[in-house]
């Protein structure tokens, strides 16, 4: 029997979003901040993130291992060609420990003869915003060179997502008020769903998160914070 965590990820990626929602669908009167929903938020925002990541490692050890390549298998109709490419790298790369996750799924396409995702488009645009949010979010120092990253990303993040509610009318800056709402937190859940699904329809695979979603919930991943 074999585990895959990343599907876990993905669940609480979308369940944390929901309840942020529902938190600020509750919500009346004077702009404030709520620990509850803070927290909500951010899990999402690293479950998003740690949901790309863990899928495609998932993938390239299981490519590794000489996993699921027959049958029904979640690498059954990748070529051998592709797998054999996959084993190496992970075993050459030390499991990858020096590959950003967005190049490892890059190169899942590469091996498999296909072109790789335009990093100019939104689709590969919003994945890479989502993993430096969580970067700076759990990499945060209070020193000025933070707060220049995060102007940085302010400056790509705004317009993506709607603010937060429970700080409309506030006079507090973007970041982190008006940015981490459940707007952020459904963005990122759903930008990493998006990209892990284009790939696998590329590649016509369906892994684990896209098989086990109906038994869990009774209705596919995006609408799991629902």
């Amino acid at each position: 029997m074999r585990h895959y965590f990343s599907t876990h990820l993905l669940w609480m990626a979308f369940h944390a979003s929901g309840r942020a929602g529902r938190i600020e669908d509750d919500h009346s009167g004077e702009p404030t901040f709520d620990i509850e929903h803070h927290s909500y938020v951010l899990s999402a925002i690293a479950s998003a993130a740690g949901f790309l990541e863990a899928t495609i490692n998932e993938f390239f050890q299981d490519a590794r291992d000489g996993h699921g390549l027959t049958s029904d298998g979640y690498l059954a109709r990748m070529q051998a060609d592709a797998i054999t490419a996959m084993a190496a790298t992970w075993k050459g790369t030390d499991q990858g420990v020096k590959l950003s996750a967005l190049e490892k799924w890059q190169l899942l396409l590469i091996f498999s003869g296909r072109e790789p995702l335009d990093r100019g488009a939104a689709l590969y645009q919003n994945a890479q915003l989502v993993t430096r949010l969580r970067n700076t979010i759990l990499h945060f120092r209070p020193e000025s060179v933070a707060f220049d990253e995060v102007h940085r990303l302010e400056e790509l993040l705004k317009g993506r997502f709607p603010e937060n509610r429970l700080m409309a009318g506030s006079r507090n800056p973007w970041w982190f008020s008006h940015c981490l709402g459940h707007g952020c937190a459904e963005w990122a859940a759903r930008s990493g769903v998006a990209f892990a699904d284009r790939v696998c329809g590329e590649l016509s695979i369906r892994p684990h998160y896209q098989r086990v979603a109906e038994h869990w919930h009774g209705k596919p991943p995006g609408s799991w914070g629902t």
